[in-house]
This record gives C-alpha cells, sequence and structure tokens, in this order.
C-alpha cells in the first residue's frame, strides 16, 4: 500500500516541477484540472468499489465476518497524456512502468458482512481512512483518504454440485482522497492572473512556496453479479460490475494568499474571497474551495464504470484471504486488491 500511495506522491510531485514554472491565467489553471477530472471520470466509481469478498453469498445470519482491504485502481496514461503535455511534463525512467500501468488510486478499508435475518441476503458494510497517527509514514506528504459504503446481495443460485453460487447486489459508496507535496510549485511565489474573471486590471492572486494538491471525490451508486465455488481451501470468483459516480476531480495549491488589485500584494480578505467564488460562478465554472491559506478549483467528473473482475480466496480455518483484480471496461484501466478477514 505504501508502494501506490509513493507513486500517486511522485507523480504528483514530478507534474509539481513544471507547476513551478506556471504563469498564466485563471482560466489557464482551471482548464489543467478539468482535463485531470475528465480523465478520473470513469476510474472513481470503479475505484470505490475495490475490495472483494469471493463468496458471492456468505449465508444467513450467524455467518458473519470482518477483515481489511488494501488495494487500487489504475487511470490509463494514454488518458494523462494531455495533462501531462500542458503542465510539460516528461515521466523519467524512475517512474516509466506508469505508461504501462497508469496513475494509482489507493483506497483502504475496514469492511464487515453479515448474513440476513429470516430472508436470503448478506449485507456489507465499509469505512476506510488514514489516522492522523499513521500519517508521518508518507513522510512530509500530505494525504488525505475517506471511504464509506455499504450494500446488500441477493442469491440467485447456491453453491451445491456443479452448479456455482450466483448473486446479485447493489450499493452505495462515498470515497474522496487528495495529495498535498511540500514545495512541489518551489520555493518562491506562484502568480494567477485573475484580471479577465474580476473584470479589472491588475488582479492577480499569489501563493507563496505553494504545496501542490490534487483532489477527487465520488458517490457511487454501485451493481454487481457475481458468480463463486467453492474448490476445497479455495473459492474462486468471477463478477461483473457496473456504478455511476457523481464526482468532482481538481487540485490547486495550498499557500498563504496575496491578491493584488491596487497595485500592491496584500493578504486576501474574506470580501475578496467571496468575489473571486462569485466570479467562478458568473463565468460557468465551479465554486473553488478557497480561503485564506489555499485555492482548489474542481470540475465535474462524473460518469459510468464498467468492469470485470475475479480472483479466488484461500480459506485456512476461519481465516480467509482474498486476491483479486478487475478490468476497466470503460477506457481500460487495471485494479487490484487483497483483503485478510476472519470469517464465520
Amino acid at each position: 500500500m505504501k508502494k501506490i500511495l509513493l507513486a500517486v506522491a511522485l507523480l504528483a510531485a514530478l507534474t509539481g516541477a513544471a507547476w513551478a514554472q506556471f504563469s498564466g491565467t485563471v482560466e489557464d489553471f482551471q482548464a489543467y484540472f478539468s482535463e485531470f477530472a475528465t480523465a478520473v471520470a470513469n476510474v472513481l466509481p470503479a475505484t470505490a468499489s475495490i475490495g472483494t469478498w469471493s463468496p458471492a453469498y456468505i449465508g444467513q445470519f450467524p455467518h458473519f465476518g470482518i477483515g481489511i482491504t488494501a488495494g487500487g485502481a489504475f487511470l490509463p496514461y494514454d488518458t494523462m497524456e494531455t495533462t501531462l503535455g500542458l503542465l510539460g511534463v516528461t515521466l523519467p525512467s524512475e517512474v516509466a512502468f506508469m505508461k504501462d500501468w497508469g496513475l494509482p488510486f489507493p483506497a483502504v478499508a475496514i469492511d464487515g458482512r453479515v448474513g440476513g435475518f429470516g430472508l436470503p441476503f448478506d449485507l456489507g458494510v465499509r469505512v476506510g481512512f488514514i489516522p492522523e497517527s499513521a500519517r508521518g509514514m508518507f513522510g512530509n506528504i500530505g494525504v488525505d483518504y475517506l471511504l464509506a459504503g455499504g450494500d446488500i446481495r441477493i442469491p440467485i443460485l447456491k453453491d451445491k454440485g456443479f452448479v456455482p453460487a450466483l448473486s446479485i447486489g447493489v450499493g452505495y459508496t462515498y470515497m474522496r482522497g487528495a495529495v498535498a507535496i511540500p514545495d512541489a510549485m518551489g520555493t518562491g511565489d506562484t502568480d494567477i492572473d485573475l484580471s479577465g474573471l474580476m473584470g479589472a486590471t491588475p488582479y492577480m492572486l499569489r501563493a507563496t512556496a505553494p504545496d501542490l494538491t490534487f483532489s477527487w471525490q465520488t458517490h457511487a451508486i454501485i451493481a454487481k453479479a457475481q458468480l463463486s465455488k467453492n474448490l476445497l481451501i479455495f473459492t474462486p470468483h468471477l463478477g461483473l460490475g457496473a456504478a455511476y459516480g457523481i464526482s468532482q476531480a481538481g487540485g490547486g495549491v495550498e499557500s498563504s494568499l496575496q491578491v493584488d488589485d491596487d497595485g500592491t500584494f496584500d493578504p486576501i480578505t474574506a470580501a475578496q474571497i467571496a468575489a473571486i467564488k462569485q466570479a467562478f460562478v458568473d463565468n460557468g465554472y465551479e465554486e473553488p474551495d478557497i480561503s485564506s491559506d489555499s485555492f482548489l478549483v474542481k470540475a465535474d467528473a462524473s460518469g459510468y464504470s464498467f468492469w470485470v473482475y475475479g480472483g479466488t480466496s484461500i480459506n485456512i480455518l476461519i481465516i480467509k484471504v482474498d486476491l483479486s483484480a478487475m478490468y476497466n471496461l470503460v477506457g481500460g484501466g487495471y485494479g487490484l486488491s487483497a483483503n485478510v478477514r476472519v470469517q464465520l
């Protein structure tokens, strides 16, 4: 898991090296992150589904289990090429693997599942976050991550003889994440020209030695159909997933902000923050997240995902170890996950 997050942070840091040379209008700034949002639209819902228990149905209560899942989905590199080109980034040999695998989006969660009471169904819940005590493992890189969701599955076929188990399910997951890279934009000032947006000259926004931030979030409605079969200590599974994600993605800078609207730079005021937010809305953009110490733009990244997935669990008494892989049918891209749990 460290490796996946480090790869995300490394790419963001490399991208930030190009942004250190940024000097342009807010329209340029918005357009660059809109490219990023467009690229992630079809991977976010699939990423939110990471984590599969091999049994298509665990049975009615008192059957239940709890465990932890770690994994990630990969945004195809060709969907990032335009953005990287705008930023003037050429990937060095150390991260050339991204041209084959893409940009990783991590997912970590504690998940549980319990069999239904009286009726044949099972319920699952997942919660994932990075506690403050663990954030030091990423050094001075800021990482934010939250996942919460649940689903219900109904068995269609029972695992009996040569017949595999088959279930269908539907659920909801919310996921958000961000990576902030200190000094990724250099140690100097980054100026963004807001004159065209604000209808006034001068109107410059200055971030002093800013951190670079990429962020994303999605509300995903997920449906799955899954087959599984118990074979000695193994339970292989195969499934098809579909989701619609109401998503946003983007990023920006975190730094003490100043504004020049009269020939000198001064700390940004509450009135200026309100005016900038309104100017974005009046010009057809999403309202930015702006405060005295951050300026983050975002764009809609809603879209459908369809994927196939498969793998197996290794069953050692009540300990189950699941290994699963997925392939995104919309735009390509792979996902990998592992789950370790206690299941009765």
